[in-house]
């Protein structure tokens, strides 16, 4: 068990504090709230999880490669860039058909925590199970898997992770101006290990939905979902045939909402890429949003702004 108690009374909490980020290149314009979680108490705790969870997101990883290579299919569709996706468009060249992109909407505000807790922490005990192993050591950046709590070490067992990892959300509070509430719904972005607990999260439902059409020896519809990718909120199908606008209800789960504002399913935007077929042939360049802005975009910093001007010259350097 841990060997560390986490008792902070909320009076002496250093709490995140909300603020906003307008996106106007959105029609009609949104705004994308940020926690900023720098300095608050649950700091500490968010960046173990961080290293933990993506320790386990690897264990599936290869759990699902395996999967990959015994069925031929991906239970997988995590990305973590572009680079995926090249080479399956380069295997497939002569069989295009269509292309989609999809959006969670409002992904890290719509996220029930009952669920949250119930798949991440079923991950969790999976990645132990099918691990030889009894704790996850951490050590400043480095995490992994061991036998023996080491000196020096973090060493989290599996009913740790999972103790940590409900704390969290349970007692994930915010600041607006000089009122503090607490969140009872979705996870702040800005603590460390938000995108991990999203991409987790979405992972558990896509690997059920997969896992489920394996066993039922559903080839059709798994032909249809082996070229989907997804970088934590948006998602690419490659010849889905449209079958994700069918399915979308039955894999993920009915608070999320799964959007497509594609307008036709031969030339679409994903990440860093125009995706276009062209005479049953995918092409692809890069592409950058900002470029297709109604307005003016600059570039580089004003000194005289709100930006820090530690970042606003690493601009400059980078």
């Amino acid at each position: 068990m841990l060997k560390f108690k986490i008792n902070i009374p909320l009076a002496q909490l250093s709490l995140p504090f909300l603020f906003w980020i307008p996106k106007f290149h959105k029609i009609p314009s949104k705004q994308r709230f940020i926690a900023a979680s720098y300095c608050c108490s649950t700091k500490t705790v968010s960046s173990i999880l961080t290293k933990v969870l993506k320790l386990i997101y690897e264990s599936h990883k290869v759990y699902c490669n395996r999967i990959r290579a015994y069925t031929g299919y991906n239970c997988m569709w995590i990305i973590q860039n572009s680079l995926e996706i090249h080479e399956v468009l380069n295997t497939c060249q002569s069989k295009a058909k269509n292309l989609k992109t999809y959006d969670f909407s409002t992904l890290y505000t719509s996220i029930p925590h009952d669920k949250l807790k119930e798949k991440v922490s079923n991950l969790v005990i999976k990645s132990f199970d099918a691990q030889d192993w009894k704790f996850i050591c951490v050590k400043n950046d480095r995490v992994s898997w061991c036998n023996i709590e080491k000196k020096n070490n973090i060493s989290l067992s599996c009913d740790d992770v999972v103790f940590l990892l409900h704390w969290l959300i349970d007692n994930t509070y915010v600041t607006v101006g000089n009122k503090i509430f607490k969140q009872c719904i979705g996870i702040p972005m800005g603590t460390d290990c938000a995108p991990y607990l999203a991409n987790l999260f979405l992972y558990a439902y896509e690997f059920d939905f997969m896992n489920k059409l394996i066993k039922d020896k559903n080839w059709l519809i798994l032909r249809k979902f082996s070229k989907c990718f997804r970088y934590i909120d948006d998602l690419l199908t490659i010849n889905n045939d449209n079958f994700m606008e069918k399915w979308k209800t039955k894999i993920y789960p009915q608070e999320l909402s799964l959007t497509c504002e594609d307008k036709t399913d031969q030339e679409v935007n994903f990440l860093d890429l125009h995706l276009e077929i062209k005479k049953n042939i995918f092409s692809y360049r890069l592409f950058d949003k900002r470029d297709n802005f109604k307005f003016p975009i600059v570039n580089f910093p004003n000194l005289s702004g709100n930006i820090p001007t530690s970042q606003s010259y690493n601009v400059f350097t980078a």
